[in-house]
């Protein structure tokens, strides 16, 4: 007889008895499927949605496939390499995985032996076989960071070894990595990379310097970066959300001072950048008071809601935004775990911005996936805490629907 996630918050889940007892491809119990109260997706819709566990050696790849009835586990799946020497997410913004869009190809990244791990998902069970691993070029304690351009032909990925660099490899048709066709120097180690969804700039932060937000050009055809413009932000810079106009950015703060603060840095021509305002929600400066710090977000796909993670306070927080203008008010928080244990950081959606996923890694040795159902106005709703394997640093999460 199969038991029941152990989960911290009373939720609608209930057991589906003897119809799985399998967990795809791993060794986690098999308390695998569950019977969820919502529907989210069309029939015969599955969403995947895997973190980086970073362990420091046999460092693996998991996750969850989510349909409209069931929660399946999957994995762990080893990436052939190694993750920080410390399994540490210090640094909670940085990808340490992607998903190249329109395709089944999954990348890792294994800091400690300086790789990138390539793996194929299967579209019917969201179930990962390792293909390969592809030198990056360089490593970093605190992570090695990947993003794909919005086409799928390039994977960039920034390290803060002894050198802070940024490199750029091809994307072949079969998924695999050519070596760097350019490596550029960064001014610091960058805690997190993103790419504007018009494929054309990137963005990286680097909390440690004055100017903690830089931007790169990027050429459609050979995907070579060029840096464009850095800017001072008001506190340490850590994770980014990029609106769909490629006009806006939002940043978080770390949590300095106490409260959580969303900081806007406007794109302008030449992608030179514009620091705009930081929005301290301290019940001062904003009329709401959100404890805590706001390292990781995400905007839903018509970049009316903004979402970003609550690490101290192990929350999941809804803001308004007024793309047009970058306007923010608050619209809701959830809990995400148990304050001053749970981590949650960064989120993931599925493509029509109904489920949320939060990679967590847990201080006590109990990671979780936390999985949220999202309703048109932004209200978050929480489906539970999906274990993942014991002391996994699962701060980086990815997703993809089928």
């Amino acid at each position: 007889m199969t038991k029941p996630i152990q989960l911290r918050k009373s939720l609608v889940l209930s057991q589906t008895g003897l119809l799985s007892n399998r967990v795809l491809g791993g060794t986690l119990p098999a308390f695998v499927l569950f019977v969820l109260m919502f529907a989210t997706m069309a029939e015969g819709q599955a969403t995947c949605a895997f973190v980086n566990d970073n362990f420091p050696s046999v460092n693996t790849v998991e996750g969850y496939m989510v349909s409209g009835t069931s929660a399946v586990h999957v994995g762990p799946v080893a990436t052939g390499g190694n993750g920080s020497p410390t399994n540490d997410p210090t640094f909670f913004g940085t990808p340490l995985i992607a998903i190249a869009p329109g395709t089944t190809h999954l990348y890792a990244s294994d800091s400690a032996t300086s790789d990138i791990a390539l793996f194929d998902i299967n579209s019917s069970n969201c179930a990962l076989t390792f293909v390969a691993n592809f030198p990056s070029g360089g490593n970093s304690l605190f992570g090695l960071g990947i993003a794909i351009s919005p086409n799928g032909k390039f994977l960039y990925a920034s390290n803060g070894g002894r050198a802070a660099t940024l490199a750029v490899f091809v994307i072949n048709s079969d998924g695999s990595l050519g070596g760097p066709l350019q490596t550029l120097s960064l001014i610091a180690a960058a805690s997190t990379l993103a790419i504007a969804p018009n494929g054309k700039i990137l963005i990286t932060t680097q909390p440690n310097v004055g100017k903690q937000v830089a931007s790169f050009v990027l050429s459609p055809s050979s995907g070579k970066a060029k840096l464009a413009s850095t800017v001072g932000t008001d506190a340490a810079a850590d994770g980014v959300a990029i609106d769909a106009q490629s006009k806006f950015i939002y940043v978080g703060d770390g949590g300095e001072g106490g409260a959580a603060a969303v900081q806007v840095i406007e794109i302008g021509a030449g992608a030179k950048l514009k620091f705009i305002a930081n929005h301290v929600f301290n019940g001062i400066d904003e009329p709401v008071f959100i404890p805590g710090g706001s390292n990781c977000m995400h905007l839903n796909p018509n970049g009316e809601r903004l979402y970003f993670t609550d690490q101290l306070f192990s929350l999941a927080v809804t803001l308004n935004v007024i793309p047009e203008s970058a306007t923010l008010s608050f619209n809701g928080l959830v809990d995400d775990g148990e304050k001053l244990t749970d981590e949650p950081s960064q989120i993931a959606l599925n493509p029509a911005g109904t489920l949320l996923f939060t990679g967590d890694f847990s201080s006590r040795g109990t990671p979780s996936m936390g999985i949220f159902q999202a309703s048109a106005k932004g209200k978050l709703k929480s489906l539970g805490d999906f274990p993942l394997a014991a002391n996994a640093a699962a701060t980086s999460i990815a997703s993809v629907t089928f």
